[in-house]
């Protein structure tokens, strides 16, 4: 595609972003303004003047829409763009090039742990120390790391903020050991991929400079989500020549909880005061009410980047407010309407339930299970959290890391070798002791100790082991699929779930483990020099949104948190109570009130056709049943002609009279427990 072709159908804003060629720029992307297309035709158009596709970085944070960026600007140049991945994707491909040029204690074949691997991690290391009975918090101690890295600071540092902390030395010991434990397991976490790279960087002047002059443009989507860490990894990679580019909105930053730091892009015109700001402001997504609607609600933040949202689109329905009795009523609404929709011919998959919190899904789920209407609930079990394929994975790992004592643990749960936790942790103290790696050390020097001396049942099993363990090591084969499909046969896996459960659930789960094999052929297609290593910490970087299936024909369930980026025509927001949606805890700070008005807003704006906001009047949250008051939002939006609002009046005549009212949200009613069925008026 030639230029005139890229810039042919984009407005005076997007082409001004589109061919900036030099120094910073923010891009201020409204929702559903065209975002990704201006980033992709600025990757175009940056190849079409003569830049090396090698020579342009663009970092993302979901594997979808790095993927959909791939897609779209290898169509539009015949360019692949080999550095564009998500954060974490591209620096674990920097670490696996470079680490060895740091002290890390790392090898380049480090396995990458998730969140639950961590914590089995953190649990190995309290059970090894001397801690006198105290019960430590794990999850506190593992927070507690990933701000460390985030912030660039000590464990003792980020205790200290904690204020009166009476088990603090206690806590800094774990975090030290954890450490330590992690360089023997040649294992990162997730923080370590950013941590690592940018010390790595700090610390090797010369390789730094290296990448500054291979990597000449740096391009970074949905900037207001970046925290502390990726903003440092920024300023390292862009050097002087500063050609920076980032694209982002201030009113859609909602995971400060997540470590992102909305100062950031607020602050980025005063980090690069020649910086060119443009804002993208025309909506092509949603109708006329919904932005009015949207619009309305982030007008009362007052920190933010001014821009205000428009659209060509036709005016479309009005945004509804419904008022229901409880959760049960709430939930009984939506399978209604959904099954209205239905019959008018919409498909399921055209319908998204969002909520605060992942508890407010109970009763979704119980009603349209009993209506056998089909869903999919994103953030729910994932197809790589299922214990089948962890296990695979687990096999995958150790033949990687041959230090992966949480991937010879699990293991050791499918394998019948009689080798339980304590016998593991004996022989790897013995393999740290002889400072080796825990299988080889099983291979080559187990049948030396005196556990496997003498004829005895345990020694022989023992023995045998160690010769499977040899036999994994010496697996090697010419492609990637044939050596995964290699490590599944030696592992006895498929013959252990045909043994373990009855036929339907074997059957189902050995799908699985084909589904896995089917997920490495697709990997070592789209990449040449695929690896076992490089395909595991693919896997690794998953997220939830990775897992939701577009074609799937079933209304799609999720927190409003993990809506972000996504788009259906019909929206519901279920919840719409201070107390749920603002949150409880962020109620009475104006910078937490202020986040949880931007994940509103970002729900509003998911939608094309319609919105629907419902609250109740009560709810049995967190153990109880409350009187619920409707969200202060729904307060802010009394005045505008966009939004319908459906009420229950109480009346001497009829204490259940329901009507349309324009004004003000009512306050809470009270309803005896045979109440009437609720009526709505149209």
């Amino acid at each position: 595609m030639d230029n005139t072709q890229l810039l042919q159908d984009l407005t005076p804003a997007q082409r001004q972003a589109v061919t900036h060629r030099d120094g910073p720029m923010l891009v201020v992307a409204g929702a559903g303004s065209g975002k990704t297309r201006v980033v992709t035709r600025r990757l175009a158009w940056l190849i079409s003047q003569g830049v090396w596709p090698e020579q342009i970085l663009a970092m993302t944070f979901t594997n979808k829409a790095a993927r959909e960026m791939r897609e779209r600007v290898e169509s539009l140049t015949g360019h692949q763009l080999r550095n564009l991945g998500t954060f974490h994707g591209i620096c674990a491909r920097f670490l696996r090039y470079d680490i060895e040029k740091a002290d890390f204690g790392y090898n380049r074949n480090f396995v990458i742990y998730d969140d639950s691997e961590q914590l089995a991690v953190l649990k190995s290391c309290v059970a090894e120390m001397d801690l006198g009975g105290h019960s430590i918090p794990l999850k506190q101690i593992a927070s507690i790391i990933s701000d460390s890295k985030n912030n660039l600071c000590s464990a003792a540092d980020c205790i200290s903020k904690l204020g009166f902390c009476p088990h603090a030395e206690t806590f800094e010991r774990i975090c030290k050991r954890y450490e330590a434990k992690m360089r023997q397991l040649n294992a990162v976490d997730f923080d370590d991929l950013l941590y690592l790279t940018v010390r790595l960087l700090q610390q090797n002047p010369a390789l730094l400079e290296i990448y500054q002059n291979r990597l000449r443009y740096i391009l970074i989507d949905e900037y207001q989500d970046t925290n502390h860490l990726q903003y440092v990894l920024m300023r390292l990679l862009a050097g002087e020549r500063c050609n920076v580019h980032v694209t982002g909105d201030p009113d859609q930053s909602i995971y400060s909880w997540r470590g992102a730091d909305y100062r950031n892009i607020m602050d980025f015109v005063r980090d690069f005061p020649n910086a060119v700001v443009v804002k993208l402001e025309q909506n092509y997504r949603s109708t006329q009410n919904i932005l009015e609607v949207a619009n309305a609600v982030i007008q009362h933040n007052r920190e933010r980047i001014e821009k205000n949202l428009f659209t060509e689109n036709e005016p479309g329905a009005k945004v509804e407010c419904r008022q229901l009795r409880d959760e049960k009523k709430e939930a009984e609404w939506i399978w209604k309407k959904a099954a209205t929709l239905q019959s008018q011919g919409i498909p399921l998959r055209d319908i998204a339930v969002f909520y605060r919190t992942n508890s407010q899904a109970r009763s979704i789920e119980e009603s349209l299970i009993q209506k056998n209407m089909p869903y999919q609930i994103l953030g729910g079990l994932r197809f790589y959290d299922r214990k089948e394929v962890k296990d695979f994975i687990a096999f995958m790992r150790l033949k990687a890391n041959p230090n992966d004592e949480i991937a010879m643990k699990r293991a050791l749960d499918c394998l019948k070798f009689g080798v339980g936790p304590k016998t593991l942790q004996q022989i790897s103290t013995a393999a740290e002791r002889a400072n080796q790696p825990l299988l080889l050390f099983i291979a080559e020097q187990l049948p030396q100790q005196p556990c496997c001396a003498g004829k005895g049942k345990r020694a022989e099993r023992l023995l045998e082991f160690s010769q499977w363990c040899q036999q994994l090591i010496e697996l090697e084969e010419n492609s990637l699929l044939r050596l995964v499909s290699s490590i599944l046969e030696h592992s006895g896996l498929r013959e252990f779930l045909v043994n373990e459960y009855d036929s339907f659930q074997a059957e189902e789960r050995l799908e699985h483990l084909d589904s896995l094999l089917g997920r490495v052929q697709e990997y070592a297609g789209d990449n040449p020099d695929a690896d076992l290593p490089g395909f595991l910490a693919d896997l690794a970087l998953v997220s939830d949104v990775d897992s939701h299936d577009p074609q799937a024909n079933c209304i799609t369930l999720m927190t409003l948190h993990s809506s972000k980026g996504l788009e259906f025509p019909y929206v519901i927001i279920a919840g719409v109570e201070n107390g749920l949606l603002p949150h409880a805890n962020n109620m009475h700070d104006e910078q937490k009130l202020a986040e949880e008005r931007r994940l509103f807003y970002v729900g509003i704006t998911r939608a094309r056709k319609a919105v629907y906001l419902l609250h109740c009047d009560s709810r049995f949250y967190q153990g109880h049943r409350e009187n619920r008051q409707p969200s202060i939002f729904l307060e802010e939006l009394q005045d505008s002609a966009a939004c319908r609002k459906f009420t229950i009046r109480k009346t001497y005549s009829n204490p259940y009279s329901y009507s349309f009212s324009p004004g003000k949200v009512p306050r809470r009613q009270v309803f005896p427990d045979d109440d009437l069925p609720c009526i709505y008026q149209e």
